[in-house]
């Protein structure tokens, strides 16, 4: 197996390193005491893994716990803690990385920190304190995340998920917006996509209550999407209590799946997801599902008969989930005793 430094891999513990080097080293790190951000070298060994072929989120999660740094894996293929046909056939991947792999992983990662350092951008890996533990503990431990704002928003771990249609109307809207000031207001973290409809009621309701929000997105952090929630997008960033989180890289547009990546990572980070409307046919159906997959909890408000509410009658019926649907009622108290039941 090549060694590390004869592929590039630019290594911090080596004293002999290049002036270039150096200096982009130096201004990848900033002076921002909330800013949390890995060296070039580890950022450098997670995007090359990445590029492997069914290396995914769980495997990183595993090198992590078995406290092997993806640099040494590189160096060193046989310290995949992975038997059978799938560990031969990852090994085999890693041991025909190219030069050519490791500086365009390095070139990248040079990019995003300093992409990260002119935003006071956080990157957070397994390992670093403010990574997230819901979503370590997830099916879907993502080993590199990109925040803006306080990564210390999920300290406590209590967070629900608010999402459902883009065209979501009454009563289903009013319910949504008092379902989420009243977590906000118990201090449970209020997670969604920040799309229009249902994710922007409960982003705002968390707002407007003096809560925490987390806004996980399906394109870099230097992006807004939709375009429609500029304004709001701007209200959040100045407002402490706001987090937005993605697992892609600076300068990364949205797409079809992206969103629906961005799907799984909210049901990641909450101990549950409301879906507050949705027909069967819905985006906000994928969070149920990746719900589903991570064994969280769902709830719903009950469904109205109409194609609109059909995905809300599917998972009444669900008890997989819990089968938890809320009446559509100013009364809150049900969902509030779901909600302490939560924490």
């Amino acid at each position: 197996m090549t060694s590390w430094a004869k592929l590039g891999g630019f290594d911090e513990r080596r004293p002999a390193q290049t002036m270039c080097a150096r200096k982009n080293l130096k201004i990848a790190r900033s002076t921002n005491p909330k800013q949390c951000c890995p060296s070039i070298a580890q950022l450098q060994a997670i995007f090359t893994l990445e590029r492997v072929r069914g290396f995914g989120p769980v495997k990183f999660r595993a090198l992590h716990e078995a406290k092997i740094d993806p640099r040494s894996l590189i160096d060193n293929p046989e310290l995949l803690p992975l038997e059978g046909r799938l560990g031969e056939t990852l090994r085999h991947a890693i041991r025909s990385i190219t030069p050519d792999d490791l500086a365009q992983a390095q070139t990248r990662a040079l990019a995003q920190l300093n992409r990260a350092q002119e935003l006071s951008a956080s990157i957070l890996i397994h390992g670093d304190r403010e990574y997230p533990e819901n979503v370590y503990c997830s099916n879907n431990p993502i080993p590199a995340l990109y925040v803006l704002g306080d990564p210390s928003a999920w300290k406590s771990n209590r967070a629900i998920s608010v999402v459902g249609s883009r065209n979501i109307r009454d009563p289903y809207a009013s319910n949504t917006r008092r379902f989420a000031e009243t977590a906000a207001r118990h201090g449970v973290v209020v997670v969604s996509g920040f799309a229009l409809g249902a994710d922007s009621i409960g982003h705002r309701a968390a707002f407007e209550v003096g809560g925490r929000t987390v806004c996980v997105m399906p394109c870099g952090l230097d992006k807004v999407f939709p375009p429609e929630n500029r304004g709001f997008w701007q209200e959040l960033r100045d407002y402490q209590g706001a987090t937005f989180v993605s697992e892609f890289g600076f300068g990364q547009r949205a797409s079809s799946l992206h969103l629906r990546k961005r799907n799984k990572l909210i049901a990641a980070f909450s101990q549950a997801v409301l879906v507050a409307q949705s027909a069967t046919d819905g985006g906000a159906m994928n969070a149920y599902r990746f719900a589903r997959e991570q064994r969280k909890l769902v709830a719903t408000f009950k469904s109205d008969g109409t194609d609109e509410t059909s995905g809300n009658a599917l998972i009444e019926s669900d008890d997989r989930t819990g089968g938890i649907a809320f009446a559509l009622s100013e009364n809150v108290s049900d969902s509030e005793s779901w909600l302490q039941q939560l924490s």
